[in-house]
């Protein structure tokens, strides 16, 4: 747009002001801080400082530098772990951390958050380990120096070799994955390999010589998946059922109202053809055999002593019977990447199935993600706030979800739910985003099909119909790849003339850069409606086993594509225009709304069906049609460290655009005083910029009110900013397909 001579409005003037004066305290305590002049006009500047940007992290970074001069170690850390919880990619927090769990002697945290810098910035890794925490050490380390996108894989798994420590690229199979913070009942996630039907014993056996080799690792290969069940392990006999199967998930004995309180134990060997010994009142002694690092399930009426030679893993149980609290099913499917724009173009023909059986329920015809690509937009769905917020944006930066935000799955457990993942990515393991599922099954490579997906999640409603499951399911079919590393649908293949089979067969590019030729446009195309044959499937079993007010549906996507774009828009109409519709008890029967949604929403509305109260802190919105008020507007913005801010807020009539002059830091920030781009659309069909400088300074000051924790103002830590070259050189697209 170009530049306006006139008055600066009045809110937009104060906001430059403030950030003049807070810019020039902060150089001032920062020079302060290098000297080391941590005296009385020190805590004054600190205090002119919070007064104009109270939530601002670099105040509890000042303030941990202060307190650490002056020996107040915990005073210290408090501070800093505030910093944290705002900013879990900061060079200046880490090095605070290091400081006060090195004084403090915490070599477990100290261990975490040097992994972590070592990664980003190759932060030195000094922490003594003792002998008996030698593997649980390694393994936390992995952890900390890999991707939080991979699980069970790391990028490194560390392990002592001849030079001393080393990290090829491995796989936690067989074992309990690593987590910065245990969960406070006990039950952590352990990672086994899934046998639905077939040899018992064959995978273990093929596995068990490929876990070591680091080929395995980066092959990623989707005939595999992973078994990822909370769990201990047993290495004493242990008795279980009857009396007990009341309180095995905390809820309350007198919620259940049907069913016999039996419950069903999954077991998973640690050794090939493991024998496990049963024995209660009516059984003197049965046996049966478990697959190494497979699990099987197994049904108990009364108290049981279950005993094996070796240890065996322990599911956590799983206690039969229905609540008139919950449903008897609800279902969420993750269709990655559909792009819904594309199918109101196409008058919803490449889905039939999904709109037949969605006209009973609601349907938002106007609905966006709020990032372009699924690792932040998972966090988003499954969290209900913005990535700034949540901390989980950054795919190259291991971060946990700080238990402050409940997910989704954690809400549906306390009601009661069995919580189980049928099909999907490994996106949210690592960084506690999908905290709360009991089980979750996982292949990578892109390869959570529908067709496997829809079988796996039949299987699961037939054999827990007796209970009320939570089924998350995560296809993606529709989720494009290049052709160089993906293989096409036969469809695509046989009918395309050989000029556009050939077409953009570029290596290494990322999907939300893939080009708009036919050959991705029709994969993506035909891959939709495999997705629709498989979910007409679904949707017949559950229309026939189900009444209307004895389940809810969601169906949503994380974001669109680019391939149906002429020029690639991390935030355009395309890659953020998405998918979200329901059905069920409590679910108006209005099909299609043009109500302006938000990926926000799914977790407000999934609290107001299930009936758990949404927590105050949510950035989500009930939409009007689900009983709620219509949101002014939607905002979906690209937070991808090494590339700039780009942002769009969308009313029902217009579209504003930003962008920064420079890129994102690691920690997510960026200067955003004087953006490099302000822009505004009259949105539709004829979408063409419009000029309105009232109307543009109201979009900014909703821009400013979104990005008051993105903003750096001008603010630059210059250690911290003397190694980016390092950190943005070359191709920033690794984590984001």
């Amino acid at each position: 747009m170009k530049e306006m001579k006139m008055k600066m409005p009045a809110e937009e003037a104060a906001y430059q002001e403030r950030a003049r004066e807070a810019g020039r305290i902060f150089a001032a305590l920062q020079e302060k801080s290098t000297c080391g002049a941590y005296d009385d006009s020190f805590l004054s500047l600190l205090v002119e400082y919070q007064a104009l940007f109270p939530q601002s992290e670099n105040f509890d970074i000042f303030y941990a530098q202060y307190a650490l001069a002056h020996d107040s170690v915990t005073v210290a850390l408090e501070a800093a772990e505030r910093a944290y919880e705002k900013k879990k990619c900061h060079y200046e927090v880490w090095k605070l951390l290091i400081e006060c769990y090195k004084r403090l002697g915490d070599k477990r945290r100290l261990l975490t958050i040097e992994g972590v810098a070592s990664r980003i910035y190759r932060f030195p890794v000094d922490v003594p380990i003792e002998k008996a925490e030698l593997t649980e050490s390694l393994a936390l380390l992995s952890l900390a120096m890999g991707l939080p996108n991979l699980a069970p894989y790391v990028l490194g798994r560390a392990r002592f070799g001849a030079d001393g420590i080393e990290a090829p690229p491995g796989v936690f199979l067989g074992e309990f994955l690593p987590s910065f913070q245990e969960p406070a009942d006990g039950w952590r996630y352990w990672s086994g390999v899934l046998v639905d039907r077939g040899r018992l014993h064959a995978k273990a056996m093929l596995l068990e010589a490929l876990k070591e080799t680091t080929d395995f690792p980066l092959a990623e290969d989707d005939a595999f998946v992973f078994d990822i069940m909370r769990a201990r392990e047993i290495r004493s006999p242990l008795a279980i059922g009857g009396a007990d199967a009341a309180d095995l998930d905390g809820a309350q004995a007198d919620d259940v109202q049907e069913g016999l309180h039996d419950v069903i134990v999954p077991l998973a060997g640690t050794e090939a053809r493991q024998e496990v010994v049963f024995r209660s009142a009516s059984i003197a002694e049965g046996r049966a055999t478990l697959g190494k690092w497979v699990t099987s399930f197994f049904r108990l009426s009364e108290r049981t002593e279950i005993s094996s030679a070796s240890p065996v893993i322990l599911g956590k149980p799983i206690r039969l019977g229905h609540s008139p609290h919950r449903k008897k099913l609800v279902l969420h499917i993750l269709i990655d990447a559909l792009c819904w724009p594309e199918m109101k173009r196409r008058d919803f023909e490449p889905m039939p199935n999904l709109m037949r059986f969605f006209s009973k329920g609601v349907i938002f015809n106007n609905h966006y993600s709020v990032a372009e690509y699924t690792f932040p937009s998972l966090a988003t769905i499954e969290t209900g706030v913005y990535a700034h917020s949540s901390q989980v944006f950054n795919p190259t930066c291991m971060a946990e979800l700080s238990t402050r935000y409940i997910t989704i799955a954690e809400q549906m457990a306390h009601l009661g739910y069995y919580c189980v993942s049928t099909m999907g990515d490994a996106t949210g393991i690592y960084p506690q985003v999908t905290r709360g599922y009991d089980r979750l099954m996982i292949v990578h490579g892109d390869a959570s099909l529908a067709y496997r997906g829809v079988e796996q999640t039949v299987q699961t409603m037939r054999a827990f119909s007796e209970c009320d499951p939570f089924i998350l399911l995560h296809l993606m079919d529709a989720h494009p790849g290049s052709i160089a590393d993906f293989q096409l649908p036969l469809a695509t293949q046989v009918q395309l003339p050989l000029a556009e089979r050939l077409a953009g067969a570029a290596e290494g590019v990322a999907s939300v850069n893939l080009p708009h030729v036919p050959i991705y446009a029709e994969g993506v195309l035909e891959h939709m409606r495999s997705i629709d044959r498989s979910l007409g499937e679904l949707f017949a079993y559950i229309e026939a086993n189900y009444s209307e007010d004895e389940y809810i549906v969601q169906v949503y996507s994380d974001h669109g594509v680019s391939v149906f774009s002429d020029d690639v828009d991390y935030i355009g109409e395309n890659q953020t225009g998405a998918a979200w519709m329901l059905r069920g008890a409590g679910v108006p029967q209005t099909g299609i709304v043009d109500e302006l949604t938000s990926a926000l929403d799914i977790y407000p509305a999934t609290a107001h069906l299930a009936g758990f109260d949404a927590p105050a802190h949510l950035d989500g919105n009930l939409p009007k049609a689900l009983g709620g008020e219509e949101r002014e507007f939607v905002i979906s913005n690209s937070l991808f460290p090494g590339q700039t801010y780009k942002l769009a807020i969308r009313s029902k009539m217009h579209e504003f655009r930003l962008e920064s002059r420079e890129p994102l830091d690691e920690d997510g920030m960026t200067d955003l005083r004087q953006p490099k781009l302000q822009q505004l659309f009259l949105r539709g069909k004829d979408r063409h910029s419009v000029e309105d400088e009232g109307l543009r300074q109201k979009f900014l000051a909703m821009a400013r009110a979104h990005t008051a924790a993105i903003d750096t103002r001008g603010e630059v830590w210059r250690e911290k900013r003397a190694l980016r070259p390092s950190w943005f050189s070359g191709d920033r697209n690794e984590g984001k397909t």
